[in-house]
């Protein structure tokens, strides 16, 4: 067993990293992995028919690289159980640090960053800050270390079109790989010690890897088929790390034994499982800044939170609790930017309807407003998915769906315990509705009629996978008095926002003369949706939709 010396990171958010004054890039991969046996010759990929018809006509010369590459995750594995690698590399034409994102749609995104220096032993460099913070979520908070050196002898090929343009690229590898496993226990190692990582006995395997360059999916589908016909069959794992690691053979975190059964238990805890997945998707978004994070984040914690409170009596009584709380609070802050994000858009596009003198006044006050609330909204975002109690939330729903505190329900069929919940919620949204209808502008009436509704759809669509069909129309009706509950949420709170906003000091004449009129306007709205959602309620009303859940 080979054995070396490596200073240990810290189990926190900031530890084990280095900062770089590098941006990060982005290459996006279009690529498929194969296997073949390590003394088969590969085909001759020219002057073939199949090649040829797809405009690939040439060959570059074969060139040869020595990668060695250390991948470095958290000791739970987290990163690659969530779909994620991250790798210290060298050799070959992109040496450097290489965080690669799930794939999506047949591409996976590749982010990387250069090597402080070609000389530093991988096992004693440290991530650089960039990188760690984007996985921060993905690895809850823990330490990132090295757990795999894979060493790969590559020999390219590319494959050119009639301009000598390099269209297709075939990675023919030959690798090795060694397990790291650190010496010491985790909780044993502290800052400034070394700890010492033993390496497993070496494993060797040969891959190929087809990528396309500035080539297109028929030229890929080309190449891959010539190979497979030569004996290529498709990779057994998704990545080096995981045939390096077994990871193809270690169950994912949460899945139980009983996760194929239709118990109930075992089906509500494999849609906490993927939902949980979802988060840690949006958390990452969240990190990068997407357009669409603050919203697919707060989806998904509002998801989860719906399955725990909806199915909650497949788990011990009050078990569920201690979670739901930290999914509100973590919500409650992403709401307060989502929020501002989605009235900015709102009314600064109802200005398009005034007259260019007003509309312009109006909106410059809009937007210095949005200006001193937003920042400060994304900065108290920004603060709590880098704090420990968030991280210490992803970590307990992590607990919670590998062992879960079961009830005595949760061994009882899901095709029938699954429709006994959603009519308790069923139930519960009903009362809702028939005390808001009696008093639609009461406190707090039709926001709870949207929050039941919205709880009742997500563990609806949840049920779907066992229930078919008939859960799905369900959810599409119910989705529709979201909606229409939304509307009028919104047209609430912008004709109270716009209310507060005449009223500041800094709002002159002129603005304020608009912000009168769009009042106006979103006051009509809100009146206007309690009639829509009167009528969007009878529909989910229907016998049909009922009884094909319920079965009345």
């Amino acid at each position: 067993m080979a054995s070396r010396q490596s200073k240990s990171s810290q189990d926190t958010a900031g530890a084990g990293t280095t900062p770089s004054a590098a941006t990060p890039t982005r290459h996006v991969e279009i690529e498929t992995k194969l296997e073949i046996p390590s003394a088969r010759a590969l085909p001759i990929l020219t002057g073939r028919r199949t090649t040829t018809a797809v405009g690939l006509v040439g060959a570059a010369d074969p060139l040869t690289f020595e990668l060695d590459a250390v991948y470095f995750d958290t000791a739970e594995l987290d990163l690659l159980r969530s779909r994620l690698t991250l790798r210290h590399r060298t050799g070959g034409e992109d040496a450097g640090w290489h965080l690669k994102l799930p794939a999506l749609a047949g591409a996976r995104t590749e982010i990387g960053l250069p090597l402080e220096s070609v000389d530093v032993d991988p096992l004693t460099a440290h991530v650089p800050a960039a990188l760690a913070d984007l996985v921060l979520g993905a690895a809850r908070g823990r330490a990132l270390r090295p757990v795999a050196r894979i060493r790969n002898v590559r020999t390219v090929r590319r494959l050119l079109d009639s301009a000598g343009t390099a269209m297709i690229e075939v990675a023919d590898d030959q690798v090795t790989s060694t397990r790291l496993t650190i010496a010491d226990s985790a909780a044993g190692v502290t800052a400034g010690r070394v700890a010492a990582f033993s390496a497993s006995e070496p494993t060797r395997w040969r891959e190929l890897e087809v990528e396309i360059l500035a080539g297109d999916r028929d030229q890929l589908g080309a190449v891959v088929a010539l190979l497979r016909q030569a004996g290529a069959k498709p990779a057994s794992s998704a990545s080096k790390l995981a045939r390096a690691l077994d990871a193809h053979r270690t169950p994912p975190a949460g899945k139980t034994k009983s996760a194929h059964t239709n118990s109930v238990g075992p089906v509500v805890t494999g849609v906490l499982s993927r939902l949980r997945d979802h988060l840690i998707g949006a958390d990452r978004g969240l990190r990068e800044g997407t357009e669409v994070a603050l919203h697919d984040a707060r989806a998904a914690a509002r998801r989860v939170r719906s399955v725990l409170s909806v199915y909650s009596p497949v788990f011990e009584p009050g078990a569920t609790r201690s979670l739901r709380t930290t999914l509100r609070d973590f919500g409650v802050v992403l709401g307060r930017a989502r929020d501002l994000e989605v009235l900015q858009r709102r009314l600064v596009g109802q200005l398009v309807e005034e007259p260019t003198e007003y509309a312009t006044a109006a909106a410059a006050r809009m937007n210095a407003a949005f200006a001193a609330a937003l920042p400060v909204a994304l900065a108290d975002v920004a603060e709590l998915i880098r704090s420990q109690p968030y991280l210490d939330m992803l970590r307990e729903l992590d607990a919670f769906i590998a062992t879960p505190p079961f009830s005595r329900r949760a061994t009882k069929s899901a095709s029938t315990e699954l429709p006994l919940h959603l009519s308790a919620a069923w139930r519960d949204l009903d009362g809702l509705v028939e005390q808001a209808l009696g008093d639609p502008f009461g406190s707090p009436g039709l926001h709870d009629v949207r929050k039941s509704a919205k709880a009742l759809r997500y563990a609806a669509e949840a049920a779907s996978a066992t229930l078919g069909d008939a859960a799905v129309v369900f959810a599409a009706a119910i989705e529709e008095i979201q909606e229409v509950l939304g509307e009028h949420q919104d047209a609430a709170a912008a004709a109270a926002w716009l209310a507060a906003l005449a009223l500041e000091p800094d709002t002159d004449g002129v603005s304020g003369f608009v912000f009168g009129r769009l009042h106006a306007f979103e006051q009509a709205v809100a009146h206007g949706t309690v009639d829509d959602f009167s009528d969007a309620w009878d529909r989910v009303e229907d016998g049909d939709i009922l009884a094909g859940v319920f079965g009345r």
